[in-house]
């Protein structure tokens, strides 16, 4: 009896292995009778609407091709990032796989590159005014998004099926409760203001609501909109390869070469100032929080507002437990009186923010129907059922935003858009952290800017030489996987070279310059 007892947890698992093994068996022998597929799609999207959205286009993709069923495979985003590298690594992932934390070397290695298939029409697309388009110019961007995820090979590794924006949600009863006024805010003077008027209320009334509900990584979202205001003419002034833009590794040599310094240079210290400022419109200890404790509290109605991405805004409507507006983010204007000297104006979101990317998996089985079945999900009359049932916004060129929520679509004109001062995405993240960490210096009762601001000028150096050094050795081998693919495509068929050997010697060469240019920041003077 005890050695059967011993071994019984072994019996056990070798009969659900046993039933594992079968059912697959079985699975698979029943498919190969029938000649049925199944294409499986592996994605995070667990927000409200979205799973029902991606069964809604599978049933009706099923209609149209009886043989084929979807099955999607939706994982937690918090178990995602294991999941994904688990089951690429393992050649078990679904033929169509999201591309959520997958960086360019998981996708080179891993998807199939589509740069070639998106440059024919989408069939689907057929009676509709995207007939004959090209495939990547039936998104808003042209895919540009994608192909930013992979700059080192230029290819395209998938489609995004919808773009997110960043907008100010707010309770249209406690507003008007807080403030006497039905009005929303007009700008972000309007905005600061709410602060005051909250306090008042809560003095009041003995209530204990926020202007913002906010957590870490909304405040981010926030920050990273906000912030780009102050440097929108800087950007102008000082982009050395006149692109508008100032990357955060130009950015480092112009802070190591001594012409900018956030004491003395007024549109960095401006930036520090209203970084300070819209900090205290948010929930006590944002810092700390996480995406859904600023859910909850605007939920429970202890918020005047919250800043959310337009994928939150499924959340709000299907509560429905008060009358929600939407706002753009409120940026300040040229006019303000405090923050208005050094801005252009609002900034485009024609980039958009991609979401919803997937690809194809060098391992499916199916490719092809794989291939088929996402321009199915991307054609303009699936992607505005698909838009309209999720509440999100899609990446299709001319499908309008859900009928409830046209207050979700991007921006398409308008003017450049600053740059951050906090060094994020740059390198090992070392000037990053010098900034996160001293953020103490900046907010509550006795933060200082020019404190923080001293602090910055006397330790960024050091880091920022130590993220240059690593953003070289990245530099590097970019340049060893460019002049290895530069090699193989001698190998390749002359039409094929054509296609591809404009474009990755471009790169090369824009690596090889980048190298070159930040090459002195890396090391110690």
């Amino acid at each position: 009896m005890n050695r059967l007892r011993r071994h019984l947890p072994l019996v056990v698992l070798l009969g659900v292995f046993l039933l594992s093994a079968w059912h697959v068996f079985t699975r698979h022998h029943e498919a190969g009778d029938s000649g049925r597929i199944t294409l499986r799609v592996g994605h995070w999207l667990l927000h409200t609407g979205m799973r029902e959205s991606f069964e809604e286009a599978a049933e009706a993709y099923h209609k149209l091709h009886p043989d084929i069923t979807v099955e999607q495979i939706p994982v937690p985003i918090r178990a995602w990032p294991a999941w994904l590298r688990t089951q690429l690594i393992g050649g078990t992932a679904p033929d169509i796989t999201g591309l959520l934390t997958a960086n360019e070397e998981l996708l080179t290695r891993y998807f199939i590159p589509l740069t070639d298939r998106v440059g024919e029409p989408n069939p689907y697309d057929a009676g509709t005014p995207l007939a004959g388009v090209p495939w990547a110019d039936t998104f808003v961007d042209g895919l540009a998004a994608m192909r930013n995820m992979t700059p080192t090979s230029g290819e395209i590794q998938g489609v995004n099926l919808q773009i997110n924006t960043l907008r100010l949600f707010y309770n249209k009863n406690l507003l008007k409760a807080v403030t006497g006024s039905a009005a929303p805010p007009a700008d972000y003077e309007a905005l600061r203001g709410l602060k005051e008027q909250v306090d008042r209320y809560n003095r009041a009334h003995g209530t204990r609501f926020v202007p913002i509900a906010s957590c870490g990584p909304y405040s981010t979202y926030l920050f990273e909109r906000l912030l780009p205001s102050q440097t929108q003419k800087l950007a102008i002034a000082l982009s050395p390869l006149q692109t508008f833009q100032v990357q955060p590794v130009e950015l480092a040599r112009l802070v190591l070469d001594g012409r900018l310094s956030y004491r003395t240079t007024p549109e960095l210290h401006a930036s520090l100032r209203l970084l300070r400022d819209v900090s205290a419109l948010m929930t006590p200890g944002y810092t700390s929080l996480q995406r859904d404790d600023a859910l909850f509290t605007f939920l429970q109605g202890n918020a005047v507002m919250i800043c959310a991405g337009s994928w939150d805004y499924a959340v709000f409507k299907t509560n429905d437990l008060f009358p929600v507006g939407i706002l753009p983010v409120l940026l300040p204007s040229p006019d303000d009186p405090v923050y208005g000297k050094f801005v252009l104006g609002l900034a485009s979101e024609a980039s958009g923010s991609p979401e919803a990317a997937l690809g194809i998996v060098r391992t499916s089985k199916h490719p092809d129907i794989a291939l088929d079945f996402l321009r199915f999900l991307t054609s303009r009359d699936v992607a505005a059922r698909f838009s309209e049932r999720s509440l999100r916004i899609s990446s299709v060129a001319g499908v309008p935003p859900p009928s409830a929520a046209a207050g979700l679509a991007p921006r398409l004109d308008g003017e450049i858009g600053g740059f951050m001062p906090d060094f994020n995405y740059f390198g090992g993240g070392n000037a990053n952290l010098v900034f996160q960490r001293n953020l103490y210096l900046l907010m509550g009762p006795a933060g200082s800017v020019d404190a923080f601001a001293r602090k910055l000028d006397a330790d960024l150096p050091r880091a920022l030489r130590q993220d240059a050094g690593l953003q070289n050795t990245r530099l590097r081998r970019d340049i060893q996987t460019l002049d290895a693919r530069l090699g193989i495509l001698f190998t390749q068929p002359a039409a094929e070279r054509r296609q591809s050997w404009t474009r990755v010697l471009g790169t090369l060469h824009a690596r090889q310059s980048d190298y070159l240019y930040y090459r002195p920041l890396g090391q110690t003077p």
